[in-house]
């Protein structure tokens, strides 16, 4: 009895193909994935039937039950979920991306549910391992510790220049690199950027220093890997929020991803952007998956209530009046950020002016929404506010977002950054 694994040692963003063989024809077995990040633990499982060879196909073949059902290659590990017993909310983010995701495949005769799966007394028939990387092994890391800047560089191998990003996260705080090493690892330079919880940066969001944001798109753009022809931003919430204010004020950025982000200012004033859309915190609505913050966040500007093209022109970013292209990423079911934000937007850029605003919604997609093939994360705990937010999405369909997005992405820098104003194109490694 055997598992393959194919490729070997894939990146996260990888398809992998998965077989199992040496079982009886029609033999009912369970495939249980696990991993541990720091000290938690997250779980998937899959029920098949072999086929009249005696063979398992994961990606070919029907899952019966388990944390996803369905022909779906990659399901074992979207759908990993934080196991029982363990601290409510907890989010898989892979924190050391110099080390690979070490994911275990145990396969147990019979069907069981994921719950079960946690009691089995059995021994598996045949247990393996797949290494998933999210750093390439050619491509070089770099603690950046530049004057008042923070963060980490991320630079393929080869001559370059490459095509440069920054990547933002949101009010999670830190220093987030997982998505910045699977995007150089893909051909990109790339700069994690930390604003606040980070080293010696404000521990507070409120403290976030605008100046220190500006100095990392000066110092980024006139980095010597970097191409001489803009860079990009990519953020989630907060963070896409930020990059979009980063877009009006530095000309350098050329192109900005903005998963779930608001339009606005935000919570509080940053930099030169004061017109600030609050947030009512006694709006949280309490169940027992989390809490929901869509009406605290949205209950002072919601999209159906604006009216007045002239009033939205003062508290949106005005990214129509630059040349920056913008890649919006929507979660229709997200839980945060209305969603709705998109159509607004759109209706401020003039006829002559849309073409550079690229809308992609995702129905059943949530807030989170991270590179193809990662767990999907419906909700989790935030430390700054001390509960567990629920952020939406289906699993399967946000699964289906993850990977349509992060392709997507990929295209969308690749395009903007490798193409100047003119047409000209840009030579690199990708």
């Amino acid at each position: 009895m055997e598992i393959k694994v194919y490729p070997e040692e894939p990146l996260v963003d990888d398809k992998i193909s998965i077989t199992i063989s040496g079982l009886s024809p029609q033999q009912k077995v369970t495939v249980k994935t696990s991993v541990t990040e720091v000290k938690s633990t997250f779980s998937s499982s899959a029920c098949f039937i072999s086929d009249a060879s005696g063979h398992v196909f994961i990606d070919k073949q029907p899952s019966l039950l388990g944390t996803y059902t369905g022909v779906d290659g990659m399901g074992l590990f979207w759908s990993m979920t934080a196991d029982p017993g363990q601290q409510k909310g907890l989010r898989y983010i892979k924190r050391d991306v110099t080390t690979p995701q070490v994911v275990n495949l145990s396969v147990f005769e019979d069907h069981y549910s994921w719950s079960d799966c946690h009691n089995i007394s059995q021994e598996p028939l045949v247990s393996s391992e797949v290494e998933r990387w999210f750093l390439h092994k050619s491509v070089k890391r770099e603690v950046i510790r530049d004057g008042i800047l923070r963060g980490t560089l991320f630079t393929p191998s080869g001559p370059g220049p490459f095509p440069g990003v920054i990547d933002m996260f949101g009010t999670a705080g830190g220093l987030i690199e997982f998505r910045a090493a699977i995007l150089a690892s893909r051909g990109f330079i790339v700069f994690a950027l930390p604003y606040f919880q980070h080293e010696d940066l404000p521990e507070s969001m409120t403290d976030i220093n605008f100046d220190y944001l500006k100095e990392s798109i000066d110092w980024f753009s006139n980095h010597s890997d970097v191409i001489n022809n803009g860079v990009g931003i990519l953020g989630v919430s907060k963070g896409a929020e930020i990059a979009l204010m980063l877009s009006v004020e530095c000309p350098q950025v050329k192109s900005v991803v903005n998963i779930n982000g608001t339009p606005f200012c935000s919570y509080f004033p940053l930099g030169p952007f004061t017109n600030v859309v609050e947030s009512d915190f006694s709006r949280f609505q309490y169940t027992d998956e989390g809490i929901h913050i869509w009406d605290a966040m949205n209950t002072h500007f919601k999209p159906d209530h604006v009216l007045k093209i002239i009033y939205v022109r003062i508290l949106f970013f005005k990214t129509w009046e630059s040349d920056v292209q913008i890649l919006y990423i929507i979660g229709e079911d997200d839980k945060s950020v209305d969603p709705n934000y998109a159509n607004v937007v759109y209706n401020c850029y003039p006829d002559n002016q849309k073409h550079k605003l690229t809308i992609q919604k995702y129905p059943n997609a949530g807030h989170l929404i991270e590179p193809a093939y990662l767990p999907v994360c419906r909700a989790s705990f935030h430390k700054m506010f001390g509960f567990v937010f629920v952020w939406g999405g289906i699993p399967e369909d946000h699964a289906r977002a993850q990977e349509d997005s992060w392709k997507s992405i990929l295209h969308f820098f690749k395009r903007t950054l490798l193409t100047n104003n003119k047409g000209k194109s840009f030579s690199s490694q990708l």
